[in-house]
């Protein structure tokens, strides 16, 4: 890590002041945490903000889309608007990481997913049914449906999800029940969860697996480049703190800092929450069976949670990431 100056230490000092759990650290505290995000040569790859940063450079994204798609073929990608148009005023607001579409008009989202949620699997499915019906209502052909191409949506996760088989991701189309018959093309959903690749090392890595290793690892990667390939040399150069100006360097940090606030406030919160949630399900369970009693007690913990957020002055759109009620709930909470 290069030597941080008083003056520079200051200056970033002062840009995470705005983050209330930072705020309220000692001024040791706050050079700390500051070394400490300052001494990996990598950013953290899952974080939102580094991994926008990284894949808004195309070939790198293109680099990613072929490892893990061989078989469809992509020639070349270009960027598409992150930010979904609403087709009603009152309609959710979308903003993806990544979307980009191949010159044949396939589009993909590519997301990267830190904390677990509740609504995680129905977010992933909303966004790339929201894609498929924008493809028509976009180019004013809403009964044009041979216009219609194929929609990917990939999502890199620091967690795990559980499932029938173990293997490293998991690719769902839709197909007929009884005979395993596709329907088509018109959506896939692919969840890639890093915590599967049990590799340690860079050895005899798929192409998958290296960017499973990438994805997970970079922020403590302590090897050569060269242990990757010469494949994997750019994503390394993007991802080096080192070559951020010095505001992109002040985002990258704020954002790891609030998603470890986000993180240590939701934990908090919950363990605060859980006496009373457990309760209230133990209560109901009595009532009306246990199944459904601890369903609605772990529901009970979450609006405990939400509210003491929201008297604490988080946002809504956070608060929601930290309990997975929706927007809607927590009107109801007011």
């Amino acid at each position: 890590m290069e030597n941080i100056t008083q003056e520079r230490m200051r200056k970033i000092i002062s840009a995470l002041n705005s983050i209330p759990s930072f705020a309220n650290l000692s001024e040791e505290e706050k050079e700390e945490k500051v070394i400490r995000l300052l001494t990996p040569q990598y950013m953290d790859l899952r974080c939102d903000w580094a991994f926008k940063h990284v894949f808004r450079n195309l070939d790198l994204l293109k680099l990613l889309l072929e490892d893990l798609l061989p078989e469809e073929n992509i020639l070349k990608v270009e960027h598409l608007p992150n930010e979904m148009d609403r087709v009603r005023p009152d309609d959710k607001n979308i903003i993806m990481d990544v979307l980009c579409k191949t010159r044949d008009g396939r589009e993909f989202i590519v997301e990267m997913q830190q904390k677990k949620k509740q609504t995680f699997k129905n977010r992933m499915f909303y966004y790339g049914s929201s894609m498929v019906y924008s493809q028509l209502r976009n180019n004013g052909q809403s009964n044009d449906y041979g216009r219609l191409m194929p929609v990917f949506v990939i999502c890199f996760m620091a967690h795990t999800l559980r499932h029938e088989t173990e293997q490293l991701a998991y690719r769902y189309v839709m197909r007929e029940e009884t005979s395993g018959e596709k329907y088509g093309k018109q959506l896939t959903i692919i969840l890639c969860e890093l915590p599967r690749l049990k590799k340690k090392t860079t050895e005899d890595l798929t192409p998958m697996e290296h960017w499973f290793y990438i994805l997970a690892n970079l922020i403590n990667f302590a090897g050569n480049p060269e242990d990757l390939g010469d494949r994997y040399a750019a994503v390394l150069e993007a991802a080096r703190i080192i070559h951020l100006p010095e505001h992109e360097l002040l985002n990258y940090m704020n954002a790891m800092v609030s998603e470890e606030e986000k993180q240590d406030i939701g934990a908090a919160y919950y363990e605060d929450g859980h006496e009373d949630g457990l309760k209230e399900g133990l209560r109901i369970g009595e009532e009306r069976g246990l199944k459904k009693g601890l369903e609605q007690g772990l529901q009970q913990k979450a609006k405990i949670v939400a509210k003491t957020l929201m008297e604490k002055g988080m946002k809504p759109a956070d608060i929601t990431e930290v309990t997975g009620l929706s927007e809607e709930e927590l009107q109801g909470l007011v």
